[in-house]
């Protein structure tokens, strides 16, 4: 019987570690999709400012902050007011194109705008800084 217990013991204690484990990685994901999500909104509201403060460095270095402010402006005008805007998924990567390794966060939407159905919105955030992740890139296809 005592022997019965200590694994029970066991037992129960890997499931509660699992548990918080899961609960931690769910708490992530959900962080990183509201992060994703303020970031969208700064787009939608045509705040290209604070979206590209919101870019990391790293992106920051690579393109010209007109031409970028510009390319926005003009793909928001032409796909015209969003009309609706789905989380599809999150998934990690270890690299990203034009970006040096580490951990790269990608979280998909299927959107709907009134110039452009089915949609798919794409954030990257790069998350290679352990204490906070930035936007990496954002794709409109």
């Amino acid at each position: 019987m005592h022997k019965h217990c200590w694994k029970m013991s066991l037992c129960t204690l890997l499931i509660v570690i699992l548990a918080e484990s899961v609960g931690a990685e769910t708490l992530l994901r959900k962080h990183l999709d509201s992060q994703a999500n303020n970031y969208l909104e700064l787009l939608d509201q045509s705040q290209y400012e604070d979206a590209w403060l919101a870019m990391s460095d790293f992106f920051q270095a690579l393109h010209n902050q007109g031409n970028w402010q510009s390319r926005q402006q003009v793909m928001r005008a032409a796909y015209g007011s969003l009309v609706s805007r789905e989380f599809f998924r999150i998934t990690d990567r270890h690299s990203y194109s034009h970006s040096p390794d580490g951990r790269y966060v990608t979280v998909q939407y299927k959107s709907i705008f009134q110039n452009k159905a089915n949609t798919y919105e794409t954030v990257v955030l790069d998350c290679r800084n352990s204490s906070s992740c930035s936007v990496r890139d954002y794709v409109l296809r």
